[in-house]
């Protein structure tokens, strides 16, 4: 029997070729896991000098807000109630305001957080800020068809000009009156009208007057009125008490047209600061040390009694008003104090206002002597009245600067 054949052995299946091997991918750098949120950034380290340095300015911010709002309103406060130091806080109040201001423009540089507190002080005191700063853009007009009158008032210091006997410029004061022309003009510390060489006042002058102004009145203090309309003076009762070392004038005017109106001429109490008084305030303001004592003596305790004084001439005032005021009034003179005092408080309480404050723009200064720069005269109305245009003058004749206001009357 046969073997089986032997089949073949299979040939073997050629091995396929290798496949490239595939480029390696790259890794990405792992991620840092996320401590939810942003990245803080790195806080600068400041200096120990930077650190006090922003902490005392924020310390003299402060102060300035806390300065701003009491002084802005420490006229509210009575001195017949609480006493006159409280009224010596409003002469205080332009200044403070400048330096704060100036505070606030350094913070922008310094400090954010001193800059809003200043700014929120300004805003709590913007009341007063505007009254004694305003910022009235603008010229207003008068109504159609009205009448307009200028008044003039003006502390002369008993029209006195300390120069050379041989000087032959006639008085300057009285020249400023009539180039300017205003229709009323009210003195305060108004001796004499008569042609007399100490005062350099001369015939021609007294004449021009006459002419312009028909009705001239003095009392019998120091208080004169001269209009070009019609003017009735109106005789006042008042004590000793209530106006000592003080003068109050009062006069019923007709205008044009037949509309009447009563002018209250005031002279208010005044610091009553003699020269040496004069001298250590000039001393202060020159940054030299003073004994306290007389501070407090000379200076605070006249300062103090002065407001109690304007306090209560302010309460007659307010009497008289109501007796012979009527529905138009205007109130001008030499209130010896600013804008924020007592006095001009009570007085806005009842329905006055301020021509500046209606129509200024920016500080004004009424006063020229001794360093107190301070806006002391005033011009306040009531009624049927519009105020056009209030304007300081800048001769230095007096210690006192002119101020003209102009009014529209109505129909």
């Amino acid at each position: 029997m046969e073997s089986p054949q032997e089949k073949p052995a299979a040939a073997p299946r050629p091995r396929p070729a290798a496949r490239k091997a595939a480029p390696a991918r790259k890794t990405a750098p792992a991620k840092r896991r996320s401590t939810g949120g942003k990245k803080k950034k790195k806080r600068k380290l400041r200096s120990p000098f930077m650190r006090l340095m922003r902490a005392l300015m924020l310390i003299l911010s402060i102060a300035a807000a806390v300065s701003l709002f009491c002084t802005a309103y420490a006229g509210n406060i009575s001195p017949l109630k609480h006493g006159g130091l409280y009224g010596i806080l409003p002469l205080c109040f332009p200044f403070v305001i400048y330096c704060s201001v100036a505070l606030l423009v350094l913070q922008v540089w310094w400090h954010w957080r001193g800059v809003v507190i200043i700014a929120l002080g300004l805003l709590a005191s913007a009341g007063p800020v505007l009254q004694v700063c305003p910022l009235n853009l603008g010229t207003p007009q008068a109504p159609e068809g009205s009448d307009t009158f200028k008044l003039m008032t003006y502390n002369v210091f008993h029209l006195y000009e300390p120069r050379d006997s041989t000087d032959t410029v006639p008085n300057r004061m009285l020249d400023y009156v009539i180039e300017n022309d205003p229709d009323i003009v009210c003195f305060q510390e108004a001796i004499t009208l008569g042609a007399k060489k100490p005062y350099f006042i001369t015939p021609e002058q007294v004449q021009t007057l006459h002419t312009k102004y028909p009705y001239i009145i003095k009392s019998a203090g120091q208080q004169m009125i001269m209009s070009k309309y019609p003017v009735q003076p109106i005789h006042l009762s008042l004590t000793r008490e209530e106006f000592q070392n003080a003068e109050l004038a009062a006069y019923r005017i007709t205008f044009p047209g037949g509309k009447m109106a009563t002018l209250f001429n005031v002279h208010l109490q005044s610091l009553g600061l003699n020269q040496n008084d004069r001298e250590l305030y000039k001393n202060l303001t020159d940054l030299q040390r003073e004994n306290l004592v007389a501070v407090k003596q000379q200076l605070i305790g006249k300062l103090s009694f002065a407001n109690v004084e304007r306090a209560r001439q302010t309460q007659a005032l307010l009497r008289l008003i109501r007796h012979y005021g009527g529905p138009n009034v205007l109130i001008c003179g030499d209130f010896n104090d600013v804008a924020t005092c007592y006095a001009l408080r009570t007085l806005e309480d009842t329905g006055f206002r301020s021509a500046y404050a209606e129509l200024g723009f920016g500080p004004m200064i009424t006063y020229n002597s001794g360093r107190f720069y301070f806006c002391i005269d005033h011009v306040l109305y009531r009624g049927d009245f519009t105020p056009l245009e209030i304007k300081k003058g800048t001769l230095r004749a007096s210690d006192h600067y002119p101020l003209t206001a102009t009014f529209a009357l109505g129909k």
